[in-house]
């Protein structure tokens, strides 16, 4: 039986390892941090972590870490270079305007104006009856940048506030899917990720957890 604080495993070989992180555990370790993937890890597999990537603390999904210095180095550079590709899907508030697009509003970090660009597909449409009276987008993300929240804010700015988003979301709407879909959480997840190995393109893809356990959504009919 695998323990519930044992991070599962998605693959890894002598170079790299890739993980399914839950919502609520942050990638890296630090000050007032209780829980981290790359010193929890660590410790499950009994020899250092290195981080290639990063998902907010609140972000589920698959998390790739490197075994070694030079290994990390190696894929956070594939992953500058857009060589590593990562797909997210997030569950929204509103209807998409588009069946696809992409949104380029430029994004402050760290005090300063950066360009940020992401593309989006909307896969589905919940019509959601009172007492929450609203559309729900399941919306398909790739990101061609890596801004902090970059997701959250883009899909914000263009009225598809992602469910349980207490940052840049809408509190009354939160507090109503809590209420009337058991909904707690972001429903944010990195569900799928294409690396390069041995000259050719892997795809790992995992189920957006947030989908799983919520209560009204599975009975309502779906529109595109």
């Amino acid at each position: 039986m695998n323990s519930p604080n044992l991070i599962p495993i998605v693959f890894q070989n002598e170079e790299i390892v890739i993980v399914n992180k839950r919502a609520g555990l942050a990638s890296q370790g630090g000050v007032g941090i209780g829980r981290s993937v790359d010193l929890s890890l660590a410790e499950q597999m009994g020899q250092k972590i290195y981080l290639c990537h990063r998902l907010d603390k609140d972000t589920s999904g698959l998390l790739l870490c490197a075994k070694s210095p030079s290994g990390a180095a190696k894929w956070s550079r594939l992953i500058g270079q857009k060589s590593v590709k990562k797909e997210y899907k997030a569950l929204c508030f509103g209807k998409a305007k588009n069946k696809k697009g992409k949104i380029s509003f430029p994004i402050k970090e760290k005090g300063q104006t950066k360009p940020a660009l992401t593309y989006y597909e909307n896969e589905k449409r919940f019509n959601l009856p009172a007492p929450l009276g609203c559309d729900l987008s399941l919306v398909r993300l790739l990101l061609a940048t890596g801004r902090t929240h970059q997701i959250r804010i883009h899909l914000a700015q263009i009225g598809l506030p992602i469910v349980g988003d207490d940052k840049y979301g809408d509190f009354k709407q939160n507090k109503a899917a809590r209420r009337d879909l058991k909904i707690k959480r972001l429903c944010l997840c990195a569900f799928r990720l294409t690396i390069p190995l041995a000259g050719q393109e892997n795809v790992f893809e995992i189920p957006c957890d947030f989908l799983e356990g919520t209560e009204g959504l599975e009975s309502l009919e779906g529109g595109s």
